[in-house]
C-alpha cells in the first residue's frame, strides 16, 4: 500500500504498510492497515498495526514520540503527513481506539485521524496495547519534492534527496514549467504561421472574411493563422494552455479561499 517514515525513529527509518493484520502479514511485511479503517488522508480514523519487538520491530521506539513529531505516509503518487498528537495504553479488548472516532463508538467522523497499535511492555508478555493518535496535517504530491523532516543536509549546505526517494514521477517538471512551455509553443506556431500564411494574404481576404456569418469557427480561423492543420494545433496548444493556467494558479486559490474545498483539501505543494 505505501511506505511509512518516523523520522524520530531515525533517519534510516522506512517500512512497508500492507492490507490486513495477520501475523503472516505483520510478521513478513511491516505494519499492517486494519481493513475496516478509511485510506490515508480520509475524513476517520485510518488504523495501522505492526510488532513492538521481533520481526524489525517497526513500533519498537514508539514511547519516543513527542508532540508534532510527524509520521509520514508515502504511497505511489502522494505523500500524507500527520502530526503525533498522543498516547494510551489499553486493554487488547479495547478495540474502540480504531473506531472512526477513537473510543466513542457510534459517532460520526468529521476529522482525519491515525492510530497506531502494538503491543506493551515492550519486553516479555504483552498484555496491553500501545495506542498512538495522530492528527492529519497536509497530502502533497510526490512529484513536488519530500517532506522537509525527510530531507538531508548534502556537502556544501545543500538539501538532498535520499536515493530511496528517486522515481520516475520526480522527473515529471511541474505545472508551471508546462504552462509556460505550452505558451511558449504557441507563440512559436503563431508567429511563424502567421509570417508563412497569414500576413501576405491577409489584407487580400479581408474583405470577404468580414461578409460571412460571424461564428466560433470564423473568429478563431480569423484569429489563427496558417492552413487548417495549423489552426487546429494552435487551439489544442490554447487548449491545454488553459488547462495548466487552471491546476497552476486558479485550482490552487479555489482551494486555499473557497471555505469548502479549502476544508476537503488540506493541499500543500512542497518546494523542490
Amino acid at each position: 500500500m505505501g511506505e511509512i517514515y518516523i523520522p524520530c525513529f531515525g533517519s534510516q527509518y522506512k517500512r512497508l504498510i500492507v492490507q490486513g493484520t495477520s501475523l503472516v502479514q505483520l510478521d513478513r511485511h511491516g505494519l499492517g492497515h486494519y481493513q475496516s479503517t478509511p485510506m490515508f488522508g480520509a475524513v476517520g480514523n485510518v488504523a495501522l498495526a505492526g510488532h513492538r519487538e521481533g520481526y524489525g520491530a517497526p513500533l519498537g521506539d514508539v514511547s519516543k514520540f513527542q508532540a508534532g513529531d510527524e509520521i509520514i505516509i508515502r504511497t505511489t503518487r502522494y505523500w500524507y503527513v500527520y502530526d503525533y498528537q498522543s498516547y494510551q495504553i489499553v486493554d487488547p479488548s479495547q478495540t474502540s481506539v480504531i473506531d472512526p472516532v477513537p473510543n466513542q463508538p457510534g459517532a460520526i467522523p468529521t476529522e482525519r485521524l491515525m492510530t497506531l497499535t502494538t503491543c506493551t511492555p515492550r519486553y516479555g508478555i504483552p498484555t496491553h496495547r500501545w495506542i498512538v493518535y495522530a492528527q492529519f496535517k497536509y497530502w502533497a504530491y510526490v512529484k513536488d519534492g519530500i517532506p522537509a523532516a525527510l530531507a538531508q543536509e548534502g556537502s556544501g549546505g545543500k538539501i538532498t534527496f535520499p536515493a530511496a526517494f528517486n522515481s520516475w514521477t520526480a522527473n515529471i517538471p511541474p505545472v508551471s514549467s508546462i504552462f509556460y512551455f505550452l505558451l511558449a509553443a504557441w507563440l512559436v506556431v503563431f508567429v511563424a504561421a502567421a509570417i508563412t500564411w497569414r500576413w501576405p494574404s491577409m489584407r487580400k481576404n479581408e474583405k470577404g472574411m468580414r461578409s460571412k456569418p460571424y461564428s466560433i469557427y470564423s473568429a478563431l480561423r480569423w484569429i489563427n493563422p496558417g492552413v487548417k492543420a495549423i489552426r487546429w494545433i494552435l487551439l489544442i496548444l490554447a487548449i491545454l494552455w488553459f488547462i495548466a493556467l487552471l491546476f497552476t494558479w486558479v485550482f490552487p486559490w479555489m482551494a486555499a479561499t473557497i471555505p469548502i474545498l479549502k476544508s476537503s483539501s488540506n493541499y500543500v505543494a512542497i518546494p523542490q
